[in-house]
């Protein structure tokens, strides 16, 4: 039916052909008539030939219905000298119509692409370089399969014998015994325990020794009140006098409750000082590691690329590439240094932090000389977490939370240390005196005797100033009791944060390691089209880009998760192991008491009354209740 339908369409386009043939030539213009007189002096043209028509092509067997073409045309009309026009040119010979089984064959045919094959180069003398070049670009290992080679050369290359190696455990020890901030907070600590012995003095009997001497000249004395001249012009005198505090409406004993706490609060802030301390080392330290690993990275990346534009330019002057793919490659070189110089920027950056943090000096004469040598690598070592098990062992231990708490116990002890203004204060002292004798002239006779007195007194109307101090002291512990629910609330987003953040860094780990072995081979692969002459240097170009982005991932990743392992052991307080590594002459004889405070099994000291029904800590530590079960009506009943 198709073959059918082929022929008749075929025939029908060949009617009005056949059919405009004789017609073309019976109908041919008529130029228009020429003056006589433009011909008078022209000569008589030679006969003209006569007029031949051309032979009409054959028709196919096909078209036998068709009507027959006319065998002979008309005779021209003459010019109006008589003369004949100049006969047509001939009109070239029609091609023959293809027959309709050749228009079917035609298209049934299906095209089949011609065979691709590598374009030989040309017998030149950089035939030999550029075959080199391009061995080298295939043979060449890729990023991951010598990375670390290349950075143990690199580590290899910058280390400096005249300092010693530093690991992360040795930085953390060096920096626990000499990080400004907290050589800070120990001082803090022992500015709060001397003021605690300050102000347990006042409950601690007082001596005193008081002497005196005197002269008096002979004009000043009166010779009738003491009698004939027997009058002792020097004088001299030696007293100790004991004093003790008998009560004074409970402002000693509330100062030192204050104090106390106030010590404890001190100590856990030391403590907090040192968790962040060594959280922020331990960053700094892989952060250190990590660059060195992005600029090995990124020069691999130059590297790689630096070969490319080689191959491109032996190509090219091979004839086999056209200029525009050695600008694309020298473009995509300027682009992959910029990288480069910053990784080598922050790996100084990040090596100059970390001397700071450590608070280590540099070796005389060379100030800009690092005093060490990073010893390291990004271990990965995923963890297996409970988030809530971990958010209680973050409220029991967490330092801030402690010196929190303790700041609320001591301003309520303030509280009772102003009231105490309201009441009586009373006094106890004895004296012992040693006088000399006035009434003679000898010097050695003296007077001595004790002297036994209680005074007392009492604020009647002091201005409303203990009103004012005991309101001060209340907002005060007000606004403890707030910043301490807020800080539980932000140890728990702390501990969520280090959570999520392991989490995050551990699916992009499990990701980009599958990337980077992917990416490894789609470039092997685009090198090997490349050289095969059936891919594109774009080709090769991207999975470079896209490999490097995978591989500078996976280090990120690496770090990040090192990073969330050192704010999960700050907010749970797991690091702070410092008593034993202390060298502070005035911490160490409060070792054993603030051993007792640092005990994690401790339990927590118990807030002021008004308090305690709003501990935040209860309903975070206590266990949940059982359901209750239910009994039945007729069981209830019964």
């Amino acid at each position: 039916m198709r073959k059918t339908l082929l022929r008749l369409s075929s025939t029908l386009l060949l009617w009005p052909l056949a059919c405009l043939l004789p017609t073309a030539f019976a109908q041919a213009p008529t130029p228009p008539p020429v003056p006589a007189a433009e011909f008078k002096d022209l000569p008589t043209p030679p006969p003209l030939p006569t007029f031949t028509p051309l032979p009409l092509p054959a028709i196919p067997a096909s078209t036998a219905q068709l009507p027959t073409l006319p065998q002979s045309t008309p005779a021209p009309t003459p010019l109006p000298d008589g003369s004949m026009p100049l006969p047509l040119p001939p009109m070239p010979a029609a091609p023959p119509l293809p027959d309709a089984s050749q228009i079917i064959n035609e298209l049934e045919k299906t095209e089949t692409p011609p065979p691709q094959t590598v374009e030989p180069l040309a017998e030149t003398p950089e035939t030999p370089t550029l075959e080199q070049s391009a061995s080298e670009a295939v043979t060449k290992e890729m990023a991951v399969t010598n990375f670390f080679t290349q950075l143990n050369d690199l580590i290899s290359s910058q280390r400096n014998p005249n300092v010693p190696d530093l690991t992360v455990a040795d930085a953390v020890t060096t920096a626990i015994k000499q990080n400004p901030e907290i050589l800070v907070a120990i001082q803090e600590l022992n500015t709060t325990s001397g003021r605690f012995i300050s102000v347990r003095s006042r409950i601690i009997p007082q001596v005193a020794v008081k002497s005196n001497y005197g002269y008096t000249t002979r004009e000043l004395q009166v010779e009738q009140d003491l009698g004939a001249g027997n009058v002792n012009d020097e004088a001299w005198g030696v007293n100790i006098e004991f004093s003790q505090l008998i009560y004074d409406g409970g402002s000693a004993i509330a100062g030192i409750r204050a104090t106390i706490s106030d010590e404890a609060e001190s100590y856990y802030r030391l403590r907090g000082v040192i968790d962040r301390v060594i959280a922020e080392v331990k960053t700094n330290f892989f952060e250190v590691v990590l660059n060195r690993a992005l600029i090995i990275a990124n020069q691999q990346s130059v590297d790689l690329l630096t070969e490319q534009l080689k191959d491109q330019q032996n190509r090219y002057e091979a004839g086999t590439v056209p200029r525009f793919n050695v600008l694309q490659a020298e473009v995509a070189l300027a682009n992959a240094k910029p990288p480069l110089i910053q990784a080598e920027n922050n790996y100084r950056i990040s090596m100059y932090r970390l001397v700071q943090l450590l608070g280590m000096d540099y070796p005389p004469g060379f100030p800009s000389e690092v005093p060490f040598n990073i010893v390291g690598e990004l271990d990965y070592k995923p963890r297996a977490i409970d988030a809530d098990q971990s958010i209680r062992i973050a409220v029991a231990r967490n330092p801030e939370l402690k010196a929190q708490r303790q700041l609320i116990i001591g301003e309520a002890a303030r509280v009772d240390e102003q009231f105490a203004g309201y009441l009586p204060k009373i006094n106890a002292s004895a004296r012992q005196s040693n006088d000399s004798n006035v009434m003679t002239s000898n010097l050695s006779n003296m007077v001595n005797g004790w002297f036994f007195g209680i005074s007392g007194s009492w604020a009647v109307w002091d201005g409303l100033l203990t009103y004012g101090n005991v309101k001060t002291a209340k907002a005060r512990l007000q606004q403890a009791k707030i910043n301490y629910d807020n800080g539980v609330r932000e140890v728990i987003l702390q501990v969520q944060q280090a959570i999520s953040n392991l989490l995050q860094a551990r699916e992009t780990v499990d990701s980009q390691e599958a990337s980077v072995v992917q990416g490894i081979e789609a470039l092997r692969l685009a090198k090997e089209r490349l050289d095969a002459g059936a891919g594109t240097q774009l080709d090769v170009l991207n999975q470079q880009t896209s490999l490097l982005q995978s591989q500078t991932f996976l280090l990120q990743a690496y770090y990040d998760y090192i990073r969330g392992i050192a704010e999960y052991d700050r907010a749970l307080s797991l690091d702070t192991r410092f008593q034993d590594i202390f060298d502070d002459p005035l911490t160490k004889p409060q070792a054993k008491r603030f051993n007792k405070l640092n005990n994690p099994d401790r339990p927590q000291p118990k807030l002021p009354r008004q308090f305690r029904k709003e501990d935040p800590l209860v309903p975070i530590l206590e266990k949940a209740p059982a359901p209750k079960k239910t009994q039945s009506k007729d069981t209830a009943a019964k």
